[in-house]
């Protein structure tokens, strides 16, 4: 990962999209200290947390928490999901004793779309969209601020992936909460972001608001993703949208554009020289051919994270 500059502002949902192995996943993980970052900086309200110490990093658990991909992998199988929900409490909030720690693991359940009755069952009790509610009460046992969230849908099925989303965008207006919302599905992330991150081989191709993004791309990566959305009557992808060439290996060093061996617009200097981060009112592109256009301004973006190739 390289390149990546981003904000996530109080009660704002950022959706993260892109093609697997384009770093969605370790950039998330690295945002809460599961993978090192070797250059740049992260800051939660003006802390850079690359730099804490255990015991910073323990206090900082309450503010952040993680959704993870798998339900059934994120949980203990030998604890129920009453003690599941009721651990971070015990061990961020030792203040709150077992009566509040018992009143609060019954209401998370009731506000996730559970009974209070079945905290006493086991995770291969639940179905997949059962257990992803069950990481969605445990992520909010603790009241954090900022909720991470790594395809906490990919895995379900589509009527099951729509209460999901609707009860994340429900829980963040009624908690403030921000939100980094990561899926492969445009859709779903349309519904839920106030703004898009686009990546590519570990690299920001494109950032706008949501609806900028989906009306008038302006990288060719995006669009070429935009077009491959099936609608019924849609013709097929035209040439200057349709991905051609060979994905680039994840292991090299790239001294340009990561996109350019595959992109329908690229010229030489594409694949020598890195482009320009380039923004405008709803966003910013990463390429060479954004400069030109009247619409874009000239402001560079230069702070990057990087994490171990």
């Amino acid at each position: 990962m390289d390149q990546i500059d981003l904000n996530l502002n109080a009660g704002e949902t950022l959706g993260i999209v892109g093609e697997s192995g384009c770093g969605k996943s370790t950039l998330a993980r690295s945002l809460v200290g599961l993978v090192p970052v070797t250059k740049g900086s992260v800051e939660i309200n003006g802390q850079d947390i690359t730099r804490f110490n255990a015991a910073q990093w323990r206090a900082l658990r309450r503010q952040v928490q993680f959704v993870f991909q798998d339900p059934l992998a994120s949980l203990d199988p030998r604890m129920t999901i009453g003690q599941a929900i009721a651990e971070p409490m015990m061990s961020l909030s030792p203040e709150w004793g077992a009566a509040e720690r018992q009143r609060r693991v019954a209401e998370l359940l009731e506000r996730v779309g559970l009974s209070s009755s079945l905290q006493n069952r086991y995770p291969h009790e639940f179905s997949g969209g059962q257990c992803q509610r069950v990481g969605i009460a445990r992520a909010l046992a603790v009241e954090p601020s900022i909720l991470i969230c790594d395809e906490p849908v990919s895995a379900l099925d589509v009527s099951v992936q729509a209460q999901i989303v609707n009860l994340l965008r429900d829980l963040q207006r009624e908690r403030g909460l921000s939100m980094l919302f990561i899926a492969h599905d445009l859709a779903v992330v349309r519904h839920l972001s106030d703004r898009i991150m686009v990546m590519y081989l570990g690299r920001m191709m494109e950032q706008a608001n949501t609806d900028a993004l989906f009306e008038s791309p302006k990288h060719p990566y995006t669009r070429a993703l935009l077009a491959s959305i099936p609608r019924p009557g849609r013709p097929l992808p035209s040439d200057d949208e349709r991905l051609v060439g060979e994905l680039p290996s994840a292991a090299m060093r790239h001294p340009g554009c990561v996109f350019a061996s595959r992109c329908p617009i690229s010229e030489g200097m594409c694949a020598m020289q890195l482009p320009p981060v380039y923004r405008d009112t709803n966003g910013s592109a990463a390429c060479h051919f954004i400069g030109g256009n009247a619409a874009m301004s000239s402001t560079v973006l230069s702070r990057s994270l990087q994490t171990p190739a």
